[in-house]
């Protein structure tokens, strides 16, 4: 095997954006062995990843300890950017999480081999699942909305304590106006522009959607009502790995937020059937599990009335901090192949929320 060229801040030849020096060091961490050295360094590809926020890679570590060679498949994650300008970076929330809160989540999570101090890089253990999201069996469903009633449970009324963690995401909280002042660019450039046609060429959707950032506060008020947990702020499938033995690990953390817990359970499902069109199981009986799951596992019920309030102020909340960029910034082209899943999956129910919680006296 050959040896590495040790990674310096002029070594153009190194790939990475790491030295060897910190994956040497983050290696012996993990496997408790101050003697390990690597000895070659790899490219490989990694299976099939959904659009993430920056760059993933795969790499293949040969190293040399005191039981002997061994090798290790890892993944080398460059978060790029932040999700918004005066935000915490996504790499740091990701790293944050890592670090701090790793030890008390009910969930499994990949082990962390290193990671620089703003996240601008994470190398992780490779977590390689049985099969593709996209082929997700209703029994692997029910474990992962399960599982997001355990993190849920866990942090159930915690968010005084959460503020201890400064880069974790706070969407109706301190983060909020950052959140509405986006959409409401977003808004001010459909306008200008005329795109896209599903909104511009609609003067009613025009309306609603500009009535939806003029009253945000409205939209988030009753969110703000519910108990903090800790969030996942990406907890659907495409960051969920089904193992061999039945077992899930989650993983991406760059959205990691305080909040009410209907955004994480929202986030599930209308992710879960913008990728994949139809699922094993319907909307009504995956929201029907969580609820159950959470009266018995920490006695917290909503009734109907309440929860179909919550949902469509979720569900409005969650469109303006995240679609209405994605919506102004995207290719007209992208959009009419994707139109009939955007209208059944955001913008009809969307609409709908917002003419029956935001009517105008």
């Amino acid at each position: 095997m050959g040896t590495p060229h040790l990674a310096s801040k002029t070594d153009t030849t190194w790939p990475w954006p790491f030295s060897l020096g910190d994956l040497t060091a983050g290696l012996r961490r993990s496997y408790s062995d101050l003697s390990l050295r690597v000895l070659d360094v790899k490219a490989v590809s990694i299976s099939r990843r959904r659009p993430s926020i920056g760059v993933v890679r795969g790499l293949h570590v040969d190293y040399l300890g005191h039981k002997g060679e061994g090798s290790c498949r890892l993944v080398v994650k460059e978060p790029r950017g932040t999700t918004r300008t005066g935000l915490a970076g996504a790499g740091r929330r990701e790293v944050g999480v890592y670090q701090f809160l790793a030890g008390q989540l009910p969930l499994v999570v990949p082990t962390l081999i290193a990671a620089s101090p703003g996240g601008n890089w994470l190398i992780l253990e490779e977590v390689s699942p049985v099969r593709d999201a996209s082929l997700w069996e209703e029994k692997d469903y029910l474990k992962a909305i399960d599982a997001l009633t355990h993190l849920h449970d866990r942090f159930w009324g915690l968010g005084e304590d959460l503020n201890a963690f400064p880069w974790l995401s706070r969407p109706v909280g301190s983060d909020f106006e950052v959140h509405v002042s986006a959409g409401l660019h977003a808004i001010e450039k459909m306008n200008y522009y005329g795109k896209p046609s599903s909104i511009t060429k609609i003067p009613s959707r025009q309306e609603l959607l500009s009535r939806l950032v003029m009253h945000a506060d409205k939209v988030a008020a009753p969110l703000r009502m519910e108990p903090s947990t800790l969030l996942h702020g990406d907890y659907w499938p495409g960051n969920v790995s089904v193992m061999r033995d039945g077992s899930q690990i989650v993983y991406d953390w760059q959205l990691a937020a305080i909040g009410p817990a209907i955004l994480d359970l929202l986030v599930f499902i209308k992710k879960s059937f913008w990728w994949f069109g139809s699922l094993p199981l319907s909307q009504e009986k995956i929201i029907q599990t969580y609820r159950n799951r959470m009266k018995s596992r920490i006695g917290v019920s909503w009734d109907d009335e309440k929860w179909d309030e919550l949902w469509d102020h979720a569900l409005m909340w969650r469109f303006l901090q995240e679609w209405l960029d994605i919506l102004e910034a995207s290719p007209e082209p992208i959009l009419e192949a994707r139109s009939a899943m955007l209208e059944h999956v955001w913008l009809e129910p969307v609409i709908q929320a917002i003419e029956n919680r935001l009517r105008i006296p």
